[in-house]
Parts: C-alpha cells; sequence; structure tokens
C-alpha cells in the first residue's frame, strides 16, 4: 500500500451517467444486455444483501452465480452473510464464478454478529477495521481501504460497508440508526483531517455503501450526507464529510429500463424503499456506469445477452434486495480526454513517442520533457531532420523563423520547393501557393508562369490568360433533400431552360437510405438518358456524399438548351420506409457558362475569334462541334436564328452558317455546307 498518491482525482475524471450523456464508449449498453464497465480500467463495487442465502442455500448457488458474473464486479460489500461458515468460503466461491487470473479475492469479515456484512475485493484490503470509535451500532462498520495498483490508480478507495438496523420507522430501532448515522460521518470527518483516529491521504475516495434501512425520520439520512451530528457529546462536533469541506454526495442508482431507484421490493403492507445506497466524496470521485440491476425488467434478448434469468434477482431465487453497482473512475487521466492514459496510449489517442506510458502533452505541460519549439512534441522526440542542410532541427528552424513556412505545412519552404512539393515557377524562392501573384484561373499556377510556359493562352496580348477574359459565370443548383427515395419512390430534379454547359457537368450528391449491399443503388438519369449507378458502396441508414461527371459535350447533346431534368430510382432492393422512413436524395449541380466574352463557347476571348464560313468556333476546322453549332443556329427560311449557346451568337449564327447569304439558316444553308464537313474551311 502507499503511503499516498499524488493529484486531486477531480483533476482526472471525468463525469459519466448512466443515461444519455456523451462519452468515450467502450460498453456498457444495458439496451442490448450489456452491462459490463464504460472503461475495463473503471473500479466496479456491487452492494448486495443476500438475505444470508448466498453459500448457505446451495439450492440458490446458480443464480447468484449468473447474477454476479453478468455484474463482474471488483469489489462487493455483501449484507447478511449467515455466520462463520459462509464467510469462510466467499474467497473459494469468487475465485470459481469470477476468476480474475491474477491473485485470489480477499475478504474483510467485519462484526463476527449473526448475519455479517463482509467487503470481498480482488485488490489487497488493508486498514481493516470492523467497526468505528466511538463505536456505532447493530453490526458495526466493515471498514477497510482497497489498495489499486499504483501504477494505474492515483488514489486507493476508503469503504465503509453498513448494515443499519431494521425495521420500525420510529423508537428505538431509528435511534439506533440515528447513532450509526452519526459515527459514520464523525469518522469520514476525522479521516481527512491529521492526528486523529483514522488518518487518509488527501482526495483518497471514502464510499459508505450497504442497506441503510432508512424507513424512519430524516435524521440519519440528514447526518449521513450533511454531518450534522445528532449526539455531539458521544461524536464530537458536527462535521461535513468530502475533502473540499462540502456535503457528501447519495448516489441514487436507478433501474436502466425502468429509472425506478427502490432496491426492496415490498411484499407486506411496507411500502417499497431505496434501503441499499452509495454515499461518497464527491470532490474525490466521479461514477462513471450506476444503476440497479433487476432481471424482472429485462426482455428476454437482454436476458440472454446478459447470461441471466427473469427471476434471478426475485426473493425466491436469490434475495429480497436487488444488488447496486457504482463504477469509479479512478484511473490516470492526464489530459482529461475522460480515457486512462494506458488506453490512451494503446488506441493511438494520445502520442507516447519516449516511450514511458505517460502522454506527450502531459510530458511537455508537467515539465518532465522541454519543448523548445511549443509544437507540444517532447524535445528528446524530435527526429533530427534537417531539410535544408543548414544545421538546424527543421522544427527549431520554424519556431525560430530561420525558415519560412507560408503554407503552414511544417515543412520549411526551401525545402517545399526543393522536393516539389511546392512550384516556384518565377523563381522568387517562396512556394507559388503563398500568394507571390495571380493565379486568376486557379490551376495552380501563377498567371505569369501559365503563359510563359504555354500553359494558357493570351491571344489579345493583355497579359492574362485568355480562360480569364471569358466572363465566364457558374451555374449552381440545389434540389434539396428529395424524401423519400426508394425503388417504388423514385425522385426527380429539373434545372428549367439549363444554359450550354462550357466545363465538365459536376453532380454532388448525398443519401440517407436503405443501402449496404452491392444491390442496394440508385440509378441517375438524365432526359430519360442513363448516367450512371451510385451508392452501391454505401452504408445502410447513413449519410453518403458520392459525385459525378457528366462530360459537357455529353450534357448539352442531352438538354439541347431546353430542361435539365435528373431522375433517381432505387433499385428494386432499396426499401423506401427503411431508416425511419426518412429516406432522401439531395443533388447539387455545378458548371460553367460562357459569358458575355465568348459568344460561341469556344473558351477564346471574342476578340480572339476568326469565325468564318462553316467554322463557328474559329479553330480552323470544321468539326463536329460545329455541326452541333448549327443545328442550334437551324430556324429556318425566312426565320432569324435564335441559339441558345448565348445572348451573343446570333450573328455569328448568318457569319458561320448562312452560305447562301440569304438572312437565315436553313436546309439550303446545310446542303451547301455538307460537302465541306471535315475539311478546313
Amino acid at each position: 500500500m502507499r503511503s499516498r498518491k499524488t493529484a486531486p482525482l477531480r483533476a482526472v475524471v471525468i463525469l459519466c451517467a448512466v443515461f444519455g450523456i456523451s462519452r468515450p464508449v467502450y460498453a456498457f449498453d444495458p439496451s442490448v444486455g450489456d452491462f459490463s464497465k464504460i472503461d475495463p480500467l473503471d473500479i466496479r463495487i456491487v452492494s448486495y444483501n443476500v438475505e444470508a442465502f448466498f453459500i448457505a442455500d446451495a439450492s440458490r448457488d446458480a443464480a447468484f452465480a449468473r447474477v454476479l458474473q453478468a455484474l463482474s464486479p471488483d469489489i462487493i460489500v455483501f449484507q447478511e452473510i449467515g455466520g462463520d461458515a459462509a464467510q469462510m468460503q466467499i474467497p473459494a466461491r469468487l475465485d470459481a464464478i469470477l476468476p480474475y487470473g491474477a491473485g485470489a479475492w480477499e475478504i474483510h469479515g467485519g462484526q463476527p454478529t449473526v448475519i455479517r456484512t463482509v467487503i470481498a475485493s480482488r485488490f489487497p484490503l488493508t486498514m481493516q477495521l470492523q467497526d468505528t470509535t466511538p463505536f456505532s451500532s447493530t453490526r458495526g462498520v466493515t471498514i477497510a481501504l482497497a489498495d489499486l495498483p499504483d501504477d494505474t490508480y492515483p488514489v486507493d478507495v476508503y469503504l465503509m460497508g453498513v448494515h443499519l438496523k431494521c425495521c420500525n420507522s420510529q423508537g428505538d430501532e431509528d435511534d439506533l440508526r440515528q447513532r450509526s448515522a452519526d459515527a459514520i460521518a464523525s469518522w469520514m470527518g476525522d479521516a481527512r483531517m491529521p492526528g486523529g483516529l483514522i488518518t487518509l491521504s488527501q482526495d483518497t475516495p471514502m464510499i459508505a455503501l450497504g442497506d441503510f434501512n432508512l424507513v424512519g425520520g430524516p435524521g440519519p439520512a440528514n447526518t449521513l450526507i450533511t454531518g450534522d451530528i445528532f449526539d455531539n457529546v458521544t461524536f464530537g462536533p458536527d462535521v461535513v464529510g468530502d475533502w473540499d469541506d462540502t456535503v457528501v454526495t447519495d448516489l441514487m442508482p436507478r433501474d436502466p429500463f425502468t429509472l425506478d431507484a427502490d432496491t426492496w421490493s415490498s411484499g407486506s403492507t411496507n411500502p417499497s424503499s431505496r434501503l441499499d445506497r452509495f454515499i461518497y466524496t464527491d470532490s474525490a470521485v466521479m461514477p462513471g456506469a450506476n444503476f440497479v440491476f433487476n432481471t424482472l425488467n429485462m426482455s428476454g434478448s437482454q436476458l440472454a445477452a446478459a447470461g441471466v434469468q427473469s427471476n434471478d434477482t426475485t426473493p425466491n431465487v436469490t434475495a429480497d434486495h436487488l444488488p447496486i453497482v457504482m463504477d469509479l473512475r479512478l484511473f490516470l487521466d492526464c489530459n482529461d480526454n475522460g480515457i486512462a492514459d494506458p488506453n490512451d496510449i494503446a488506441s493511438g489517442t494520445s502520442d507516447d513517442c519516449n516511450g514511458n506510458g505517460v502522454p506527450d502533452v502531459c510530458d511537455v505541460t508537467s515539465g518532465n520533457s522541454p519543448d523548445a519549439n511549443e509544437d507540444g512534441i517532447p524535445d528528446e522526440c524530435i527526429t533530427g531532420s534537417d531539410c535544408n542542410s543548414n544545421g538546424i532541427d527543421d522544427a527549431v528552424d520554424l519556431f525560430t523563423q530561420e525558415s519560412s513556412d507560408c503554407n503552414n505545412n511544417v515543412i520549411p519552404d526551401e525545402c517545399d520547393i526543393a522536393e516539389g512539393t511546392s512550384r516556384d515557377c518565377n523563381n522568387t524562392a517562396v512556394p507559388d501557393e503563398c500568394g507571390e501573384g495571380l493565379d486568376c484561373n486557379g490551376n495552380g499556377w501563377l498567371d505569369v508562369c501559365d503563359l510563359s510556359l504555354g500553359q494558357s493562352t493570351d491571344c489579345n496580348a493583355s497579359g492574362v490568360p485568355d480562360d480569364c477574359e471569358l466572363d465566364v459565370t457558374t451555374l449552381s443548383a440545389n434540389s434539396g433533400q428529395l424524401i423519400p427515395i426508394g425503388f417504388v419512390v423514385p425522385q426527380s430534379f429539373e434545372i428549367a431552360s439549363a444554359p450550354a454547359a462550357s466545363s465538365d457537368v459536376k453532380l454532388e450528391v448525398e443519401s440517407f437510405a436503405d443501402y449496404g449491399q452491392p444491390s442496394e443503388f440508385i440509378s441517375v438519369f438524365l432526359n430519360g438518358n442513363f448516367i450512371d449507378n451510385m451508392f452501391g458502396d454505401a452504408l445502410q441508414c447513413t449519410p453518403e456524399n458520392r459525385m459525378l461527371i457528366i462530360p459537357a459535350s455529353s450534357f448539352n447533346a442531352m438538354v439541347g438548351g431546353g430542361d435539365a431534368e435528373f431522375d433517381f430510382i432505387g433499385s428494386s432492393a432499396v426499401n423506401f420506409s427503411q431508416c425511419g422512413g426518412f429516406n432522401y436524395v439531395d443533388v447539387t449541380v455545378s458548371y460553367l457558362v460562357a459569358g458575355e466574352n465568348d459568344c460561341n463557347n469556344n473558351l477564346l476571348p471574342d476578340e480572339c475569334d476568326t469565325v468564318t464560313l462553316g467554322d463557328f468556333d474559329a479553330d480552323g476546322a470544321m468539326t463536329i462541334n460545329d455541326y452541333t453549332a448549327y443545328a442550334n443556329c437551324f430556324a429556318g427560311p425566312g426565320l432569324a436564328p435564335n441559339p441558345d449557346l448565348s445572348n451573343c451568337a446570333e450573328s455569328l449564327c448568318i457569319t458561320a452558317f448562312d452560305f447562301n447569304s440569304d438572312g437565315d439558316v436553313d436546309l439550303m444553308d446545310f446542303w451547301m455546307w455538307q460537302p465541306m464537313l471535315g475539311a478546313n474551311p
């Protein structure tokens, strides 16, 4: 046993209540019959009044075994152990039904009364006492310190097992309960004051637990919680029991299925009661999972998963009290993230670069490791990389600003350039992405480099890449959530009078539906033309995002200046009523649309175009693109062209396709043009 463990536990524990509070989850889900601990390093304590039947009645052995195995406690405080023989058999019985593989169970039998209060622990029990001083009353107080492993837990746990006098609500029996409450409150106050009858290390959690039988007046409960002692002559002045000079806490576990806190179900005129309790120093420990265990309230699947039977916690099968459970979050958690440091490191949630069993962030914040460059990594873990060969570690190089890191990738800029991670096309020793010049088309190259390397044209010698002078706009249309989606419930989204695309058309699709199998997908159509299948690799009832790309030429051919209707049809395996009926598909369509300075949609400024007969896109050849433009310009004899390519292309239609110079574009023009198709103009 250590003489003292360091650090108040308040700094290293978090509250994880049983119901509805976000926490790092490892297990514990009563809804599926899983009563295991939230974190394997939690310390589980069970209080159980076994009505003198545990071990003493062999016919109940199997049921008691199932209950204890379902709860899998680390420490048990039994009330009503029926005499010496049963007490002596407890370690062997627990070793058989709850083997831990590292030593045998230890017990402290308390006062040798007819029915005993016994502490059983898989940890060593020290500082054992059979009662407080001055003495309490009926059955005393079974006291011990559970000595927990020093390398994992910063504190030990001080246990006070009680079984106060039953049963009348007034008179001598309530007086005896009041004396016990006075004794316990006085003892807890004394334990945290040096030089008294008992002295504990600072912030050692103290827990009084067991069958309190608080069926009378409010006095005993008030004394236990507030330290307001009734008999000050015998037990001294009033004293609060918690380490922060505040009252202690009555935990009140509840049945996770009914939220009922009662632990004794009445079979007589007396009402059901919360007889069994945990009263603890809440400044020194906060609970993880805590609950009342009642098999009568569990479903068949929950019982099967827990390995118990429906009547296992009833009086005729085990005992007349229900077991109550309290998990203690006592492990080392130096970064206060609610995960024990060993688990934190093992799971990769925190780094431990120096392998000392302490998360790196705690090494740094505690001063155990220096961190000259304040990067959160202990200096002893610095790799020594020196990419620029200047004799200074890169991390320190950046911290001292000997090297710049304009793109914040934790690599000196000169190394980014040398290694090709970043461009420096204008040779300024500054990565291009750091704003050394304009990149009007957003292609990752500075405009000046785009032009000098021939990656962009500048037909009008303006010093600006041609594609930046086209007055291009972006069309973006969102459908919102189309609900529901399934085989018998398709969904549609329409863009009315969709303009021609000057770039590939991007469909960003989000969906939440009955997926999960390769046969479960949705098919996408554009104006009746099949595009692709989506979400065949998605998870069921999970928001998923996918993207489709439709080439501009394909999109324009399918839409032809009219409406663009996108249809989403679920495969036969997609059931629209799954996922709570809230199945949906949500699509965003976006693409570039040529502007005023690109009438023929050829991605060159109009002032650079030389449109000739048959060559609408001014590329020097008569191709299928020109034929598509002709079809768009075609209006018929005596009618002015009305193309949807842009609002300035009417004159270009006449220039490119009025072969007979009659002011229109009709079949006569095509008859004259057809022999020239595929040739140079």
